[in-house]
């Protein structure tokens, strides 16, 4: 029985066996399809149990470039990291076949089926916690996720743990020596400034995407929704500022944005008016945005205070401006002033560490409370100790698998 779909080299058909030296699996949904590959919802014959797997192309050099990464991230906890589990890779049928825990929805699907209804304060909290703590985790092992986004979070059983959350797909991450300059990163509206004005990396670009997360989570939608890189980089000049010349000047795309003022006796740059950018590029700028923010703390104000008591009230207001802080700290234009994955954990949003003397006050912060340190391990660990990755594994090897680099295009 062929396994794949003859009209598309990543499709797999329901119904069919993958064949592993460990077990085999029967593929019984396909649960989403992109460049890189298909993931399929498989039972494991040889113990039932339902796992994710992705299917790539076994000369891909993407997916020998991504089990490079899972394999240097593979002796971490991944509970206690916020991380997708890895449990081995093999061939079947040419293909590369990673396998991964089974979890639940996408945060992309959590809220398109809110409909648009932003979350709480409390849930954005626990959410942020958590990505701080894989991101934390991930830049101590020196690795660029490079696609954090809606998609690539999922929650891990929303019905009985709310708001667990994991990182997955490290199809375009790789090591931090690896980053290549000019490399085609980054879903656009989470894209950082240094990857649209085309300047060196490093991890921090996924902080930036943190803070597009956390802020779409706030609004129910993305803050700066461009369509293409010039009306985003409009969008955060609007909202932030303009990135400072030191980073324009060095920008290898710089010149289509902006252009130097020589009107000035020092060398400046002027964002390109819409007019400007369409007969340079033929691109014509659209305005996609649902809320012109003039700044981020415009984001103070949007959004109605409904505590039952006048405690709660204070409690929520104190809430929403140390979140702005925070996603100010997040969405700063310069790399270097970005705030750190361990600075967001220690954060007083984050940690609540300001509202204990409301505790008895509110019955706000006590909700956000219980759920900020539930009494599972997996919670109890978020602020715990950052695991160093090394050589040893506890995990099943991998079978019949290619040798793989860290490198990628």
């Amino acid at each position: 029985m062929s396994n794949l779909s003859p009209s598309h080299r990543n499709s797999v058909v329901v119904g069919a066996l993958l064949r592993s030296s460990y077990s085999e699996y029967l593929v019984e949904s396909v649960l989403g399809q992109g460049t890189f590959g298909t993931v399929a919802k498989c039972r494991r014959i040889a113990d039932r149990k339902t796992v994710a797997i992705k299917m790539m192309k076994n000369q891909d050099r993407q997916a020998k470039a991504e089990v490079a990464v899972l394999s240097k991230l593979r002796c971490l906890d991944s509970d206690k990291c916020n991380l997708v589990r890895w449990y081995r890779s093999f061939i079947s049928n040419d293909h590369i076949c990673l396998e991964f825990e089974h979890l639940d929805k996408s945060l992309c699907d959590l809220m398109e089926g809110r409909n648009g209804q932003p979350l709480h304060i409390k849930e954005i909290r626990l959410i942020v916690q958590q990505l701080a703590n894989a991101l934390a985790h991930l830049k101590t092992a020196r690795i660029i996720h490079a696609d954090l986004k809606l998609e690539n979070i999922m929650l891990v059983n929303h019905a009985q743990e709310p708001y667990r959350v994991k990182v997955i797909d490290f199809g375009l991450a790789g090591d931090v020596s690896a980053a290549k300059l000019g490399s085609y990163l980054q879903s656009r509206p989470y894209r950082a400034p240094e990857m649209i004005l085309g300047l060196p990396f490093t991890e921090v670009i996924d902080m930036w995407s943190l803070g597009i997360i956390a802020a779409t989570l706030y609004l129910g939608f993305f803050p700066f929704p461009g369509s293409n890189d010039y009306d985003m980089m409009r969008y955060i000049v609007e909202a932030i500022g303009q990135p400072p010349n030191t980073m324009l000047t060095l920008g290898s795309k710089t010149g289509l944005y902006f252009q130097q003022d020589h009107d000035s006796t020092n060398s400046t740059w002027k964002l390109k008016a819409p007019e400007q950018f369409w007969k340079e590029s033929g691109i014509q700028s659209q305005e996609t945005r649902a809320l012109k923010l003039r700044s981020l703390y415009d984001l103070v104000h949007i959004r109605a205070i409904d505590g039952e008591t006048m405690a709660d009230r204070a409690a929520e207001s104190c809430d929403i401006l140390d979140f702005v802080d925070l996603l100010d700290g997040m969405l700063q234009l310069e790399a270097a002033k970005r705030i750190t994955p361990r600075q967001v954990l220690k954060h007083r949003f984050t940690s609540m560490c300001n509202m204990g003397w409301m505790h008895h006050l509110s019955s706000d912060v006590r909700s956000c409370s219980e759920l900020l340190n539930p009494t599972t391990d997996s919670r109890k660990a978020v602020c715990g100790s950052l695991q160093q990755p090394s050589s040893a594994t506890t995990h099943p090897i991998q079978q019949n698998l290619p040798s793989a680099s860290a490198e990628r295009s």
